[in-house]
């Protein structure tokens, strides 16, 4: 699981191999490039050139992994509710996670399960990620959601965290669709400007984000090919934090100075 991440790296198969299956970063990742693969041809290049891309990757991300756990014990939910964290002057808060991976329970029950593992998701465009506080600003997006789960860590299995980082170069400027993507053209322009004249490296933005989250435990990167729509090209970089360990949740370390 590096910057040069393959499709169908380590694939879990399906059937009975599946009923040992546990969240790892590997079958995260796993699931990461099973959902960039799902998108037809440049359908998620579309998205990330009009907005956001957390919602729908973590959406096939989660659709792969339910697919894979058929015939488990377990399955996936999105946007799951049902624990409870502390919240303002010590009362219990509602807390919901992005993807949680929980037991199947034999017969209907009103308890709640305990999941099995968690998922938080975040993106950021690379160009609003190439300079020190907008790297300040991912760490403490990302800290604040492996401190809610820190209050919950016993009873939610494994808890990772998928940062995704976007970058979206100009490669045909006749066709630029200025009229979707008016918030960030100038960005897009800006940073393409930066890295032709050397002043971004290639892969800073993962580099250094892997660097800020490494205090937090181990870390892991891929990329998804988005493809081209209307003249700009889409990857996506991501990087993967995760499992966090006890000690984490238990003495929380420092952020990175810039």
């Amino acid at each position: 699981m590096t910057d040069t991440t393959t499709a169908g790296l380590n694939e879990p198969q399906a059937g009975k191999d599946t009923e040992s299956w546990r969240l790892t970063a590997t079958s995260l990742d796993s699931c990461l490039q099973t959902a960039g693969r799902s998108f037809e041809e440049g359908e998620l290049a579309y998205l990330a050139l009009t907005s956001q891309i957390e919602h729908p990757v973590r959406d096939r991300v989660a659709y792969a992994m339910h697919r894979r756990l058929e015939g488990t014990r377990l399955d996936v939910g999105r946007e799951w509710t049902g624990l409870f964290t502390m919240g303002k002057n010590g009362e219990p808060a509602k807390r919901s996670v992005d993807l949680a991976v929980v037991e199947k329970p034999i017969r209907r029950s009103p308890q709640i399960p305990q999941p099995h593992g968690v998922v938080e998701f975040k993106a950021f465009y690379a160009h609003d990620a190439h300079k020190p506080h907008q790297f300040k600003h991912i760490d403490r997006q990302v800290r604040d959601d492996v401190e809610k789960s820190s209050a919950w860590w016993s009873s939610m299995g494994e808890v990772f965290a998928v940062v995704l980082l976007p970058e979206l170069r100009v490669v045909n400027k006749r066709h630029v669709p200025h009229q979707i993507m008016r918030k960030i053209e100038d960005k897009v322009v800006r940073y393409d400007l930066l890295r032709d004249l050397g002043m971004v490296p290639d892969g800073k933005p993962v580099q250094e984000v892997s660097s800020r989250l490494a205090l937090l435990g181990p870390v892991s990167h891929g990329v998804i090919d988005a493809g081209t729509e209307s003249g700009v090209h889409v990857t996506v970089p991501y990087v993967i934090l995760g499992p966090v360990p006890v000690e984490t949740f238990e003495n929380m370390p420092p952020p990175q100075q810039p």
